[in-house]
């Protein structure tokens, strides 16, 4: 079976469950495990069938079962649990995919076994505390090099095992309650360990991981309990539906969410998640508006720069008041306050510029993308021998640089020439130093400071091996469920005040994702007194996502609330408009010009109503005022000149139409020339028009006839005959032929 035939059974499967068809996915079950030939898999989907119709004949039997209902539950979950088995099995058995390939070869390349693993892991630790007790005489960097290249060959099968593992056998989950427990073990390794589970978890439903994932969300350790909550939030949404036959689950996620704390850490993380939805608007920015910039106006520095240096300043720390205007006059240090406005909230600014420093032999190792950044890792520990606490050490502290970049900005630097690198330092060391102070200063205000640094960064990691990993496409990715987050059943058990929803709903709003606002504001409202607000957002939320009748509808609550509102006003007409109901639209049109009797968009939308309801004597006099007030307004002279055609005003539209083509050609305005001609029977005069048309119009005949006939009807008003018009474009064919 190809993968994706093996996938596409499998959800078929799943929907049969979530719906509760219990004996057709038991059949589809069979059929799904028969190329496995596997009598284990085969028996366990009979003793299901046999279970289910023994419960089914005491039911029809009339037997009273009080268990009935949680032996449903049972069979049910059963039954996903061997779907999720079957799936791995052909897969792995028939996949090219990355990481069943992994998979395949991971069992022949273990360095030990998994009962010895830990124990390799704590000895690693231990040699790593001895390093920074013994005399660097006695213990030499390539000493030290050696041991951190062996212990990253344990934590690198550390990840694998937990990683491609599908049901852990109990020597696996055991090591994992050893990581829980220990002390004695890098913090790193426990790190790797959450997110070797939650790559896992999202490749393949298993209760126990999952439960060994809520177990690692109350660690001691901030940084892994952090991990943890951000890896546990996916995989709850992916797993919504079935998490119902899963009682031992919901029954610890209700004592998880008990915690105010963990409650706390987990809005915040919610809107981390949230903002990642921004990244590729803000790195797009950066290289379209920001980057560009910048280099047009780097010239203009320069040059006032290196005028400065000949005039010898008495104090040579002055910064020169003219660079600033020089930025302020561009553009650019409005662009650069948003940029660094975003930065402190924790939006993810880096990614654009990292993105192209992954391609080291470092990221080949998936591992690798999850690692808390540590200065003893092989790849980048020169660095650090002899800094200490220098610049390095400063940037690396830097909370608002994930994981993963700070890796890259070190690799970077391990190219350069020394000198080169010592000018970088120079360079870096006050914007490091300031970065560490705001840092220090938020952690001493903010008790959650510190979590919330970790889990932003952590979430920023993710988001770049999901997007940036050669092999990518072969993994689901968390961030699909980040908006999905408010839909799912644990959400209920955070516990979130009015007022906090209101926060998430503000912010989903003003960052556009409409289908997560409104889905917030729609809650909010069923919880408190109907507002002007609320109704007005929520129908503004409703438009932007195409859904005008349910738009209209809370504009108009919005509008019963406080009447002509001007923004509301014209909400209501313009989504008439967008029901075709003109006259309606019309109306409030007007009763928006009565506020606003100046506003050139609400006088053209009047006369564009005036003229879908054929009253073009009106729709003329407000595009002439319009144009009045407008100059070089060509889109208004063609809307003249075509109701001018339709009131029979054939000179008028003439006018309008040769003022248009004057200003800049365009193969419709020659198409009503040619209408007129037409209408006015010179059709020497309208083929010449309509030939002008047809060759501006790229040369596409069927564009062209199409167009033509969309008029027919108001050329058949004009007195034009249906038979002349298909003669004349039959002449126009055998023209262009």
């Amino acid at each position: 079976m190809t993968d994706a035939e093996i996938k596409s059974t499998y959800q078929n499967i799943l929907h049969l469950l979530e719906k509760q068809r219990l004996k057709e996915a038991l059949e589809r079950l069979q059929l799904f495990a028969t190329p496995l030939s596997n009598w284990h898999i085969s028996e366990k989907i009979s003793d299901l069938q046999n279970n289910y119709r023994m419960m089914l004949r005491y039911f029809f039997d009339g037997v009273t079962d009080p268990e009935r209902h949680k032996l449903f539950v049972s069979l049910l979950a059963n039954a996903y649990k061997l779907a999720e088995e079957i799936k791995e099995a052909l897969l792995e058995r028939d996949s090219h995919n990355y990481v069943f390939s992994q998979k395949r070869y991971f069992p022949f390349n273990q360095a030990v076994g998994i009962n010895e693993l830990f124990t390799q892991l704590q000895r690693m630790q231990d040699n790593r505390a001895l390093s920074g007790l013994v005399e660097d005489s006695l213990h030499t960097s390539g000493k030290r090099k050696d041991n951190a290249l062996q212990h990253e060959i344990y934590s690198n099968q550390l990840f694998k095992t937990l990683w491609l593992s599908v049901k852990y056998t109990d020597e696996e989950t055991s090591l994992i309650k050893d990581l829980l427990a220990s002390d004695t073990v890098a913090l790193s390794d426990k790190c790797l360990a959450v997110s070797a589970l939650m790559l896992s978890l999202l490749r393949s439903f298993d209760e126990d991981r999952l439960m060994l994932l809520i177990d690692f969300c109350i660690d001691n350790e901030l940084a892994v309990s952090q991990r943890a909550m951000v890896s546990l939030l996916p995989v709850l949404a992916k797993y919504d539906l079935r998490l119902a036959y899963f009682p031992a689950i919901r029954n610890r996620l209700v004592v998880l969410f008990d915690n105010s704390m963990v409650c706390q850490h987990i809005k915040h993380i919610l809107l981390q998640y949230a903002r990642t939805n921004e990244t590729e608007k803000i790195s797009k920015k950066l290289k379209e508006e920001i980057l560009p910039e910048m280099m047009k106006v780097a010239p203009k520095l320069k040059d006032k720069i290196s005028l400065d240096n000949l005039m010898n300043s008495d104090d040579p720390d002055e910064k020169n008041p003219e660079w600033q205007e020089i930025l302020q006059n561009s553009g650019i240090a409005d662009k650069l306050k948003e940029f660094s406005d975003l930065q402190m909230e924790g939006s993810d600014v880096y990614m654009s510029t990292f993105a192209m420093l992954k391609s080291f032999s470092f990221f080949n190792e998936a591992a690798n993308w999850f690692k808390p950044f540590d200065v003893n890792q092989a790849a980048i520990m020169e660095l650090f021998e002899n800094d200490g606490e220098s610049f390095l050490a400063a940037m690396m502290n830097n909370g608002y640089m994930c994981n993963s970049d700070r890796y890259s900005f070190c690799l970077s630097l391990m190219q350069m020439p020394s000198t080169q690198r010592e000018m970088m330092g120079k360079a870096f060391t006050m914007e490091a130093q300031q970065l560490k102070e705001i840092q220090h200063d938020e952690v001493l205000l903010s008790g959650t400071k510190q979590a919330e640094l970790i889990s932003n960064a952590y979430i920023q990691d993710l988001y770049r091996f999901f997007h940036l990993f050669p092999q990518k496409n072969d993994f689901e990715t968390p961030f699909e469920y980040s908006l999905k987050f408010q839909d799912a059943w644990f959400y209920a058990l955070i516990g979130f005040t009015i007022e906090e929803e209101r926060e998430i709903a503000e912010y989903y709003f003003s960052k556009d994702f409409y289908r997560a606002s409104l889905n917030y504001f729609q809650k909010i409202e069923q919880q408190t007194s109907i507002s002007l607000d609320l109704c007005q957002k929520i129908g503004y939320c409703y438009q932007k996502l195409g859904d005008i009748d349910a738009a209209l509808a809370n504009y108009l609550q919005a509008e019963i609330i406080a009447p002509n509102q001007k923004w509301t006003v014209r909400k209501i007409a313009y989504c008439y408009r967008m029901l075709k109901n003109y006259s309606a639209a019309l109306t409030f049109y007007l009763k928006a010009a009565e506020s606003t009797p100046d506003n050139l968009l609400v006088l053209s939308q009047i006369g564009n109503c005036y003229l879908h309801l054929n009253q073009h004597d009106e729709a003329l006099s407000y595009y002439f005022k319009v144009e009045y007030v407008t100059k070089d307004n060509v889109e208004m002279w063609r809307a003249i000149a075509w109701t001018s055609f339709l009131a029979g005003k054939m000179d008028q539209a003439k006018k309008f139409l040769k003022k248009a083509l004057a200003f800049k050609e365009d193969w419709t305005d020659y198409l009503h020339l040619g209408h007129i001609a037409f209408v006015e029977s010179d059709k020497k005069e309208a083929i010449s028009n309509y030939e002008k048309a047809f060759l501006l119009s790229d040369h596409k005949l069927a564009v062209f006839i199409d167009t033509f006939f969309q008029d027919a009807e108001q050329l058949k008003a004009k007195g034009v005959d249906a038979v002349e018009m298909a003669i004349l474009v039959d002449y126009l064919r055998y023209a262009v032929d």
